[in-house]
């Protein structure tokens, strides 16, 4: 049986060599507006987006995810647990004929596993980019794009304060806030301005983000 490269909505036939995979986090508080699966829910809605958009292969979302030891917020898991689950997903994607793979991450701590992707890259023979795109921890910019997509409750916005949910903008974290400046940088930010849904700059964000993650994928083809 012959398929059909060319067939459907794509941005050209070479584009099936190319797959988008989503990696949140499933596990942590968001405050009261959102919920625990939000990184996982933002990142698999950009993936699939630019997926339809572009005709790359959508290829899921990763379930474990990974954090900093002193952010504690969540349930999450080693890096290298991370690795191997993307190992499973890659095995799998070289059998549909995938020889390169942006993820999308919307959860900070999964930065952690980049010094593992070249290991990845030369294991399968693979391109692998991370593409990652996060925010505020609960803040503005979240809970807007929450907002967006869908997820968030809007009629909680008042509640959503970190003096009630310490996660917010990670202001009540004591220890995430002394181990890392940018953290504490953030936290200052929702202290000062506070936390308000803004579904304008959610748009914004979201186009910007499905357009850099399309920017990805014609570099990948190219």
């Amino acid at each position: 049986m012959e398929l059909r490269w060319e067939a459907g909505n794509i941005i050209d036939k070479r584009v099936h060599e190319i797959g988008v995979i989503a990696l949140g986090s499933f596990l942590e508080n968001h405050g009261s507006v959102l919920p625990i699966d939000t990184d996982a829910k933002i990142a698999s809605y950009i993936a699939l987006k630019v997926s339809i958009i572009t005709g790359a292969k959508f290829l899921g979302v990763v379930l474990p995810s990974t954090e900093y030891p002193y952010v504690k917020h969540g349930v999450h898991n080693k890096p290298e647990e991370v690795v191997d689950y993307l190992r499973f997903i890659l095995s799998w994607s070289r059998r549909l004929g995938i020889k390169k793979i942006l993820i999308v991450n919307c959860h900070g701590g999964n930065v952690l596993i980049s010094r593992y992707l070249g290991d990845l890259e030369r294991e399968f023979n693979m391109r692998i980019v991370m593409k990652n795109i996060t925010f505020i921890h609960a803040g503005t910019e979240e809970v807007s794009v929450g907002s967006v997509i869908g997820i968030g409750r809007e009629d909680k916005i008042e509640d959503h304060h970190p003096s009630k949910y310490p996660e917010i903008g990670m202001v009540g974290l004591k220890e995430a806030r002394e181990s890392n400046k940018l953290i504490d940088r953030d936290a200052k930010v929702v202290e000062k301005y506070g936390v308000k849904i803004d579904r304008k700059l959610g748009e914004e964000i979201l186009k910007r983000s499905i357009e850099e993650c399309i920017g990805c994928i014609r570099e990948l083809i190219n």
